[in-house]
């Protein structure tokens, strides 16, 4: 029989933002998860570089040619994070997703990033069968400039536009309300 006073298995967010040590735990080791994941992806990443390979007995080793998993055709959003006077903070690419009974998209909470989040553990999933949302496909197929850090355009297609019923609140800092209409986001 489980402790009614105990807290819910993903730890606890104290008003101000303090955290329990069993979420500072989690925390902690998603971090670990993510620096392991990325190590991976730079072995991965030498291996695609050094190519094939002949080996002393005349065999080709196989290794990947690419990291890849979603092209540039793949659906995606532009998010346009606002101000509270309505002006553009900043823009953000955004995945959209399907799959067999579900849609969604990423969202990544400003809130996290500011408390010193790496940029994976910010993200979260907005799904359609949790917070309902609509996307407007009559921008569909329309080009997006945006700049990149280095202040080179980037040109991204996008999939339409996204209006969600719901505030939308983040589960990993719980701080962060927003609400999306035509792809822009306003804290609440």
């Amino acid at each position: 029989m489980s402790n009614p006073k105990a807290p819910p298995a993903g730890g606890v967010l104290f008003r101000g933002g303090t955290t329990s040590a069993r979420h500072d735990k989690q925390r902690h080791l998603a971090r670990e998860a993510q620096a392991a994941g990325e190590r991976q992806v730079a072995k991965q990443r030498q291996a695609v570089a050094a190519g094939d390979a002949i080996t002393d007995g005349g065999f080709v080793a196989s290794r990947l040619h690419s990291l890849n998993m979603m092209d540039r055709g793949h659906p995606q959003l532009v998010l346009y994070y606002l101000n509270a006077d309505g002006t553009t903070k900043q823009e953000c690419v955004s995945e959209f997703f399907a799959t067999a009974d579900d849609t969604g998209f990423t969202l990544v909470c400003p809130r996290c990033l500011e408390r010193g989040e790496t940029h994976g553990l910010a993200q979260m999933k907005v799904m359609n069968s949790n917070r309902k949302f609509h996307l407007d496909t009559r921008l569909a197929g329309t080009f997006v400039e945006l700049r990149d850090p280095d202040g080179k355009p980037l040109h991204v297609k996008i999939c339409g536009t996204v209006t969600c019923d719901e505030t939308i609140k983040c589960d990993s800092c719980g701080l962060w309300h927003a609400t999306i209409i035509d792809s822009k986001v306003r804290s609440a």
